[in-house]
């Protein structure tokens, strides 16, 4: 007790916004996320065992040939691997591996357990969406996983890795969230898309790599909208977990969090942006690299960091809105600066516009309109 009292003091002298608190949960079951709840109380960072699990079942499979520690990783990764290696073998592992043959990769294995209910029984309890049906080929498949990883965890006693690790991990999300502020990020999605959800969390994956974020927008049964975001460990540490300064999590969250607001107001018009695959023809083979193999994700990425351009320049100033600009030509979104300008024209019309939603049939109109010189663009680039 008197050690989770200083780091909490830490924790408000680095410069947390508000006093945050330890859910109670942690005292009413030992499988409790690790969680502090900003004042706000819609705003969570959190560290949660059902990630855990999974990343220690994607640590024995080719998973660690694409996303693996740039080393032999951090010193809990590598005890966390070092636990499941005896289950190699296990159904759990074996399953996880022919999903990934399927395409089930990148946000799809997150996204699968954050839609589940908590250990020890990860019970189905939002259903499976279509999005994560397609990924693994069926909603079968995603439920024998299911059925594994919960025999796995018992059979492993994954319980008793969680409980000797958890003051550890308490630590590490301490220090490694200390003056994040969620809520400011929040507060500037809400106003310029105009919607809002109803919980955002931030979930440090100390065992998945390298960098970024994967988000998840998980609809509950009880209509509630619950948004994360799940952020990758840089890679290249041998001792503890690096998960970057204040910025790098809080424009991770702006990106990650901000799909949910983009993916949801451009899928009410997925005919119109299917309509543009001209645009997107140009571009498919560095957008497939990065996962972004059709229309739609291309344009629900574009149009958001876009978006996400526009929220750096009015909360961290011009010079990261310029080098975050550069960034997007460089990795092939060539749509970015005339896409800029349509959510300048979006924000300067608000009267016309009171949300996001009833300004994509303007902005996709926009796109169609100037398709050829457009496409000019990426002439110009080559």
């Amino acid at each position: 007790m008197k050690r989770k009292i200083v780091l909490l003091l830490v924790l408000i002298l680095l410069g947390w916004p508000g006093i945050p608190a330890f859910s109670g949960e942690a005292d009413e079951s030992a499988w409790a996320t690790i969680r502090i709840t900003d004042p706000s109380g819609r705003v969570f960072v959190e560290i949660r065992p059902e990630i855990e699990l999974l990343a220690g079942v994607l640590s024995q499979t080719s998973w660690m040939e694409r996303a693996g520690p740039s080393g032999s990783g951090n010193r809990y990764f590598r005890e966390l691997k070092a636990f499941f290696t005896p289950y190699k073998a296990h159904e759990a592992v074996v399953l996880a591996e022919k999903l990934m043959k399927l395409g089930f990769t990148y946000d799809a294995p997150p996204n699968f357990i954050l839609s589940l209910g908590p250990l020890p029984d990860m019970a189905p309890v939002n259903g499976y969406s279509r999005y994560l049906q397609r990924r693994a080929g069926g909603r079968r498949n995603l439920e024998n996983f299911r059925q594994a990883l919960v025999e796995l965890a018992m059979e492993s006693d994954f319980l008793r890795f969680y409980q000797a690790q958890k003051s550890y991990l308490e630590e590490l999300l301490i220090s490694s969230t200390a003056g994040f502020d969620g809520y400011k990020i929040l507060a500037w999605l809400q106003d310029f898309f105009g919607a809002e959800g109803d919980e955002y969390h931030l979930v440090l994956a100390p065992a998945f790599f390298p960098a970024g974020g994967y988000g998840a927008t998980i609809e509950t049964k009880d209509g509630k909208v619950l948004v994360y975001q799940v952020i990758r460990e840089f890679g290249r540490s041998e001792e503890v977990p690096e998960f970057g300064n204040v910025y790098n999590l809080e424009s991770l969250s702006l990106h990650e969090w901000g799909h949910s607001f983009v993916n949801p107001a451009l899928g009410k018009y997925n005919r119109q942006v299917k309509a543009l695959k001209r645009l997107f023809v140009p571009v498919r083979k560095p957008m497939e690299q990065m996962a972004y193999g059709d229309v739609e994700t291309f344009f629900n990425e574009q149009v958001l960091r876009a978006a996400v351009l526009l929220g750096t320049k009015d909360l961290y100033g011009e010079s990261a809105y310029v080098h975050g600009l550069e960034e997007e030509r460089e990795l092939g979104f060539y749509l970015t600066d005339f896409t800029v300008e349509q959510l300048e024209y979006y924000r300067a019309n608000r009267d016309k516009y009171p949300d996001f939603v009833q300004f994509v049939p303007y902005l996709l109109d926009q796109y169609k309109q100037h398709q050829e010189e457009l496409l000019r663009l990426v002439e110009k680039a080559k």
